[in-house]
């Protein structure tokens, strides 16, 4: 009865150390400029088009573009982009490209060759540093800045929210998420700002006053919650109405301080700090990698970002990507 219990003990231990395959090449793949096209190492952000294509933000090397086996890559010197530091990235209907700068402004690309730049120079947009593009339902271009607020353009003309025209508290828009209903939940040095059925809503309004400031990133689960990643604090989710906050002093969650955070197809939230690895969460577990226990050799993680075969894109700011998939990784 011993020897069955060991034994048992045993083969759960293997069967999770398999699920986490620290030790299995097929579960795990790495891409830095020495094995890949990358052109450099520090990532920005990851992302893919409905075509399968992946595109890929760099903080100094411009915008790659990657179909699973050839690797193409888009700068200053070879193409119309702006600025070689891509910051966000977000596509319209057409597959269109709405790539956030800083210190370009806005670049919208076709895949191909066509490029139109919106800048200080010459357009109303306030600043060129950017930190978040959305598109709305009536296609409207939202853009998020460094420290000029909110700028939205219908096609026509643009129009500026900053601390002194709107409830926005600090005109440091760090995140601009638009959900399937056309409501907009926007990250904030300061605090979330809601906008619901085209009313603006401050944290007070919607009857919470925990949050932290500076929410540096929005995601959403397949279920439609809100995830909320907090540069100097934890994660909370939004279901619309109740805010469940993971901190280190109210929960098991390992670590602070996160940059991104996503839903996988499983419902495993995974979330990447900005100096301590990787955090993921099963609904009732943490658990945390970095580069003592896991084959990451980066601990500073700008995003993450799961792909339509559930890969996970882990982009490091010294060490190019790390893509993890349980089942094995594929493209």
């Amino acid at each position: 009865m011993i020897f069955k219990n060991q034994l048992i003990k045993i083969l759960l231990t293997l069967l999770l150390w398999n699920s986490v395959s620290f030790l299995q090449t097929d579960n795990w793949q790495h891409f830095d400029k020495e094995n890949s096209g990358l052109p450099t190492n520090t990532i920005r952000c990851v992302t893919q088009d409905k075509k399968g294509i992946y595109w890929i933000g760099t903080w100094d090397a411009g915008l790659v573009k990657f179909d699973g086996k050839n690797w193409t890559v888009y700068n200053m010197k070879n193409s119309g982009l702006p600025n070689n530091c891509v910051y966000s990235i977000t596509f319209d209907k057409k597959g269109k490209l709405y790539i956030g700068t800083m210190g370009g402004g806005l670049a919208i690309f076709d895949g191909k060759k066509s490029w139109k730049i919106f800048n200080e120079k010459n357009s109303k947009m306030p600043e060129n540093w950017i930190y978040s593009v959305a598109l709305d339902k009536k296609s409207n271009i939202w853009v998020g800045t460094n420290s000029e607020g909110l700028a939205i353009f219908d096609g026509k003309k643009w129009q500026v929210y900053n601390k002194t025209n709107s409830i926005l508290r600090d005109s440091k828009v760090t995140y601009i998420n638009i959900d399937k209903n056309d409501d907009k939940l926007l990250g904030n040095q300061s605090e979330l700002v809601f906008i619901i059925d085209g009313k603006w809503k401050t944290e007070a309004d919607m009857r919470i006053d925990t949050l932290e400031g500076s929410a540096y990133w929005i995601s959403e689960t397949s279920s439609g919650k809100k995830i909320i990643s907090y540069k100097y604090g934890g994660i909370t989710i939004f279901d619309g109405e109740n805010f469940q906050i993971f901190k280190k002093n109210n929960s098991s969650i390992p670590i602070e301080g996160f940059y991104s955070a996503i839903e996988d197809q499983q419902g495993i939230i995974w979330a990447g700090s900005f100096g301590e690895g990787v955090v993921f969460f099963n609904g009732s577990v943490w658990e945390h990698w970095n580069k003592k226990n896991s084959p990451l050799k980066d601990d500073i993680v700008f995003n993450i970002f799961a792909d339509s075969k559930n890969n996970k894109w882990i982009s490091t700011y010294f060490n190019g990507i790390y893509i993890y998939n349980e089942a094995g990784v594929k493209f």
